[in-house]
């Protein structure tokens, strides 16, 4: 009996070293979306996937974790186990914004986070149903102050993005409209397009699709710059609001204490497919371009971004708790 007592250990003893020598990723990776399906973030984070998976040899899952603006799918990633196999695919409004807007955000965005790669931005865009008898920012915003308080328009949930987007339109062009937040941006637009919203500033990746087809009037974008996929769409500024900038970001993080080995090889994965032609193609098409920073550049530029909103937001006096 002792001999294959003893064989049995070795043998045990021998698969626990080749399990824990492993090379990453030995199983699926999981890219954590807080926001539900069909939504800007969730198609990025598949196209995301599918090149991920395909350089790495291994799955790569989109798991979607919407709620709270965010915030729990964003904290999910921040208390998981830092081993490279659960990211966030975040946002400027699930870690830049969230600061100001919650008094007790469960997760710090800079300490609880390890900044992986930046992978695209884009503008943000007033769009407005077809019924909405407006074709310019001028036009329109003449249009909300003569109706103030009855046009509807939706957002991934409060203090998401669309939110305050909107409500940053509201303060510097003095109008009044309201505000039906859902659980994803999909949602909302789907909404806009049926006529029971009126107008919303969604972000690029939700509506060119739909500004293509005809389903929506586009009237501005939020940037400083117009963009190169939409070159004669103005930007908000140049059409009726001066200095109304809004830049949408999206990138991939890992828990804070990953491994730096496990971050680089991610790294190194990534940014290849965002300088792919056909990736870049892919992302115009969705309103925004690759932004391939690396990890150092990346979470200088979070931090910046996070000191810049939380100071905003709060003179905006938006808080969702």
């Amino acid at each position: 009996m002792r001999p294959i007592r003893s064989r049995i250990l070795a043998l045990a003893l021998l698969c626990f070293a080749a399990h824990a020598g492993a090379a990453f990723p030995d199983r699926p990776i999981h890219i954590v979306v807080p926001f539900g399906p069909g939504g800007g973030t969730d198609i990025l984070a598949r196209v995301v996937a599918d090149r991920l998976g395909r350089a790495l040899g291994s799955p790569v899952v989109v798991e979607n974790k919407p709620g709270a603006g965010g915030s729990i799918g964003s904290d999910y990633v921040a208390k998981a186990k830092p081993d490279g196999y659960t990211l966030l695919m975040g946002t400027n409004a699930t870690l830049a914004l969230a600061p100001g807007l919650y008094k007790n955000l469960p997760y710090d965005p800079v300490k609880d986070f390890t900044p992986v790669e930046s992978i695209a931005s884009g503008p943000s865009i007033l769009v407005v149903n077809p019924s909405v008898p407006a074709t310019d920012v001028k036009s329109f915003i003449a249009y909300l102050k003569a109706h103030p308080g009855t046009l509807n328009y939706g957002s991934a949930g409060n203090g998401s993005m669309a939110h305050i987007a909107t409500s940053l339109m509201d303060r510097m062009a003095q109008t009044r409209t309201v505000h039906i937040p859902f659980k994803g941006g999909a949602a909302a637009t789907q909404e806009l397009v049926a006529g029971r919203l009126q107008f919303m500033v969604a972000g690029s990746v939700e509506t060119v699709p739909l500004i293509e087809a005809g389903k929506v009037r586009a009237l501005a974008i939020t940037t400083s710059t117009r963009f190169a996929g939409l070159p004669d769409l103005p930007t908000m500024a140049e059409a009726g609001i001066p200095g109304y900038e809004i830049t949408n970001w999206f990138g991939i993080f890992a828990p804070a204490g990953t491994p730096p080995d496990i971050v680089r090889l991610l790294a190194e994965k990534i940014e290849p497919m965002l300088a792919d032609p056909a990736v870049r193609e892919t992302f115009l098409k969705q309103g925004v371009q690759p932004l391939p920073m690396g990890p150092a550049a990346y979470r200088e530029f979070v931090r910046t971004e996070v000191e810049r909103w939380t100071r905003d937001v709060r003179q905006m006096n938006i808080s969702v708790d």
